[in-house]
């Protein structure tokens, strides 16, 4: 069951995807590229369950838009057919005449919540691209769209298989963002007022 999932949009380009990397001491950290032209990118929706650790992909032809999205939600709809609240951000994909249409077609029993502006922390899927990134695609220039395709689409073919990965991925990465504004906060905005830390019940 997809358990009130966040959904979004990303793109993995063929040329080299630079991430950190191991070499030798003094060596310099070297990716090959062959330069590929922008269009040369496989791009994808993805809804992500934190609560089951489920992930549903669709593959996407050319740019998001409200038809995309439409077909995706359609997608959804017919692989969970239980009542469903997708929560995604306010983009210009994410709403639209095809969108509102598909919503207005009966029984769709569907609800859309949208995030607040620039809260990148609130999406979930921000852990699976990022982990897709580190898994296949990570510090190699793959060319062509077809091979972008072919990697990617095997790290999300396996990951049925790690829900429990997907769950501990995901909630580390929001617990992390969650914890940086209280790590860079002074030490003394931290502390409640008119408390003793030194005889705080245990």
């Amino acid at each position: 069951m997809l358990t009130r999932p966040t959904a979004d949009e990303a793109h993995f380009r063929a040329d080299a995807d630079l991430r950190g990397k191991w070499v030798l001491k003094g060596e310099p950290a070297l990716v090959d590229s062959t330069s590929p032209r922008r269009g040369e990118k496989a791009s994808y929706y993805s809804a992500v369950s934190l609560e089951t650790g489920e992930v549903e992909v669709m593959e996407l032809e050319g740019n998001s838009n409200s038809a995309t999205s439409a077909a995706f939600l359609r997608q959804l709809r017919e692989r969970h057919p239980e009542p469903l609240t997708v929560i995604w951000d306010n983009s210009p994909a994410h709403r639209g005449d095809a969108l509102r249409a598909y919503l207005a077609t009966p029984g769709p029993n569907l609800r859309l919540m949208n995030l607040p502006s620039y809260s990148p922390d609130f999406k979930a899927d921000e852990a699976i691209w990022g982990w897709a990134r580190q898994e296949a695609t990570a510090n190699q220039c793959l060319g062509t769209r077809a091979a972008v395709q072919e990697q990617v689409g095997d790290f999300f073919a396996r990951l049925s298989s790690r829900r429990e990965e997907v769950k501990r991925r995901c909630r580390i990465m929001r617990q992390a963002q969650a914890d940086e504004p209280t790590a860079s906060a002074p030490a003394d905005t931290l502390r409640p007022a008119n408390v003793d830390f030194t005889v705080a019940p245990v």
